[in-house]
């Protein structure tokens, strides 16, 4: 991968930390004190996660624990005591692209962190004089999303991670998202690994589900779930309410093969009703969604099974 140093104009010009301590090195410990001149400052400075690569001859991200970073200050005109707001470090001769290492991920690889997250970076130096830079934000453990909508793929869907913190309280039932921001575009990939292999889609859309981050691609958080809610358009059924034909139905159905929701009649009861001389049966609809969760159970159909005559 191209170093993307090579591709910025302004490489003549020293970087404002380079400047701070080429001047504060004549004023470090006389040296009968010190073996060397002291470092005069640590560098460090605020950075946003690039969606793209510096150059733009490089067409992919990192996959690891480096990260392309866009240099940034702190906004004008916001408060002291407000939240940080970053933006864009567009002093010129500032080298405003880089890469650096999430300390984080170095042991276990993994490129978790959104294009737009707000990190500290720090400069540290070889023993050679190489520069690099770095940071420590751990990535989130677990996620809400909502899914949107299904995705081209089987068991992959679109949607949006929740953010923000909720504003929920003990009483009333449960609305999602509970007062949690949920973005107005789409952010995510989500992959259901109940649906591994299978073709289809077995979730509702809209949902929400709690699963990790497990990866960016194409610009996207690839967020593995396990089961939401399962959605019950478009059932299948077996069998009907007035009991079906003489001849014995061969229909049948599978969660993995069938990939639908699945309404099946089933006889709960039989009563001889003494009065009228009627043997009766009792179907009930037993509804599966796509996931093979009973939603629901209907009341009774009663059918005739038998009106028994004398015999002659």
């Amino acid at each position: 991968m191209p170093d993307d140093r090579s591709t910025h104009t302004h490489e003549r010009f020293p970087e404002p930390a380079d400047v701070l301590e080429a001047l504060q090195i004549g004023a470090s410990a006389p040296a009968e004190e010190s073996a060397g001149p002291r470092p005069a400052l640590v560098e460090q400075f605020t950075a946003i996660v690039r969606t793209s690569p510096c150059a733009s001859n490089v067409v992919n991200d990192y996959s690891d624990s480096r990260y392309y970073l866009d240099r940034a200050v702190a906004a004008s005109g916001q408060s002291s005591s407000g939240p940080l707001a970053a933006t864009l470090d567009a002093l010129p001769g500032v080298r405003q692209c880089l890469t650096a290492t999430n300390l984080a991920e170095l042991a276990v690889g993994t490129h978790l962190l959104a294009a737009g997250t707000v990190v500290q970076v720090f400069a540290l130096y070889a023993r050679d004089g190489t520069k690099l830079y770095a940071f420590n934000q751990p990535p989130a453990g677990a996620v809400v999303v909502k899914i949107t909508g299904a995705a081209s793929g089987g068991g992959k869907y679109t949607g949006r991670i929740v953010s923000g913190a909720s504003t929920a309280i003990g009483s009333g039932n449960l609305s999602m998202p509970e007062g949690m921001p949920v973005p107005a575009a789409d952010n995510a990939l989500i992959l259901n690994e109940e649906e591994d292999g299978l073709s289809g889609h077995r979730l509702a859309a809209p949902c929400f589900a709690v699963g990790s981050v497990a990866g960016i691609s194409q610009g996207l958080n690839v967020v593995m779930i396990r089961g939401a809610l399962g959605t019950t358009a478009g059932a299948s059924s077996l069998g009907d309410g007035a009991g079906g034909a003489v001849a014995a139905d061969s229909s049948s159905w599978s969660r993995s093969s069938s990939g639908t929701p699945l309404v099946v009649w089933v006889q709960t009861r039989t009563v001889w009703d003494a009065s009228g001389g009627v043997l009766y049966g009792y179907l009930r609809s037993f509804t599966f969604d796509a996931r093979g969760m009973l939603v629901a159970v209907s009341g009774e159909n009663q059918i005739t099974l038998d009106v028994p005559v004398a015999c002659q």
